[in-house]
């Protein structure tokens, strides 16, 4: 029996692999190869040429409805699942005290207001971002918090935005819905007696921004001691 091969968005550390691993864990499966590539509407013809072949794609990419259309009638969505992303933040380089160029993922715009940016950097995923911030090729970059964590002595938080609950698309080579809802039955969700009680993360602090270091004044700039007064004579 051939293995089960998973394809989803690299390279390694994306939320994308992090989100698959916890999925087939869940499903029980514990033999497979997982493959991480840089472009998933060019590797969803794997899912049709290849036996045994899947891919798995968060609802927040870009390119999802192109990936589901690119072979609409031989690849089909054939299960969806929630899991959040990795803890996102936007990192700031200790050595820049007014960042002016950002590196970020498309499907992660939303997270910010980008007009103040001067420059904006397009990158294919947060690992990406990170690597290309750390060589100091754009000021800060949206990612994941851990590397402010691994690197504390060259990036600092500035703002953070925690692990956020997405949706993935499952893609396979055979049609699995057949005329029927396919979901998890739960009521609950939508009765506000019933509704499950979950408690929020804890939001990580930001850092401040270094201030700018005053320059020394000059001896005759400096301020000149007050001159003592009297004591008050005492009758």
């Amino acid at each position: 029996m051939t293995k089960p091969t998973f394809i989803t968005l690299g390279p390694s550390g994306t939320c994308h692999e992090n989100a698959v691993r916890h999925y087939l864990e869940f499903q029980g499966i514990a033999s497979f190869e997982l493959e991480l590539v840089t472009d998933l509407l060019a590797a969803v013809v794997e899912v049709r040429e290849r036996p045994n072949t899947f891919l798995v794609q968060c609802s927040a990419h870009v390119q999802v409805h192109l990936v589901t259309e690119r072979y609409h009638e031989d690849v089909f969505v054939i299960d969806t699942f929630i899991y959040p992303t990795k803890e996102l933040a936007l990192l700031v380089r200790r050595d820049v005290s007014e960042p002016k160029s950002l590196g970020i993922v498309s499907a992660t715009r939303g997270y910010l207001d980008l007009t103040p940016w001067h420059t904006i950097v397009d990158e294919p995923s947060k690992p990406v971002v990170a690597a290309h911030l750390l060589e100091g090729r754009y000021d800060a970059g949206l990612t994941h918090v851990h590397h402010a964590d691994e690197h504390p002595d060259l990036l600092r938080l500035e703002a953070y935005y925690g692990a956020v609950d997405t949706t993935w698309v499952v893609y396979g080579p055979y049609k699995r819905f057949d005329g029927a809802v396919i979901g998890q039955r739960a009521p609950e969700l939508f009765d506000e007696q019933a509704r499950p009680a979950v408690r929020p993360a804890v939001p990580r602090q930001p850092e401040r921004a270094p201030q700018p270091t005053a320059r020394p004044r000059s001896a005759s700039a400096r301020p000149q001691p007050a001159p003592a007064q009297p004591e008050p004579s005492v009758s």
